[in-house]
């Protein structure tokens, strides 16, 4: 498992590509994209997401995933490169969901594991997993308290992505950083 954080637009995304380009060409590669078209701006990054992975030598198999990983990816060889895109992204629409649908208070901390449980079983199956998500834990305290409960999962997600990966990178301005 490699995570791979960084800023908005720092370069994150085409780093991860290219790291799934790099591990050869007989992979079967797999984009879970976690976006959600909800207003222009995000239409338009994601139609720009979709036009970089066109204009590769990949062949990726896109599935679209809100919250729960769909059946369609549940079981994968070793052949697999699983690219997830992103960790933030799919917090927020965990969030998203749980106030939507008045959750009760567990079902945060459920999707959560779900998720954790996921990577395992997917990096015991053998795929290589490129989990990228951005750095938002860099600014102030909010003075929100939905903001700052986002801030304290993500953070904690982070650190157990990070545990359980084999390399760790940070993204910022096309630079890249290996921190494991």
């Amino acid at each position: 498992m490699i995570f791979i954080t960084g800023g908005v637009r720092s370069g994150k995304s085409a780093f991860a590509e290219k790291y799934a380009r790099e591990l050869g060409e007989e992979k079967i590669f797999y984009y879970v994209a976690t976006g959600v078209s909800f207003d222009d701006e995000m239409k338009k990054r994601i139609i720009r997401h979709q036009q970089d992975r066109d204009n590769q030598n990949i062949n990726w198999t896109t599935v679209e995933m809100q919250v729960k990983v769909p059946e369609a990816i549940g079981q994968l060889s070793n052949n697999a490169v699983v690219l997830f895109e992103c960790v933030t992204t799919w917090l927020s629409n965990v969030l998203y969901t749980y106030e939507q649908k008045n959750e009760n208070s567990e079902y945060i901390d459920i999707c959560i594991e779900s998720m954790q449980k996921q990577l395992l079983t997917w990096r015991k199956q053998g795929a290589t997993i490129i989990v990228v998500s951005n750095e938002v834990l860099d600014e102030l305290p909010s003075q929100y308290e939905e903001v700052n409960l986002y801030r304290k999962l993500l953070g904690e997600f982070h650190q157990w992505i990070v545990q359980n990966s084999d390399e760790a990178y940070e993204v910022q301005f096309q630079l890249v950083q290996r921190w494991k």
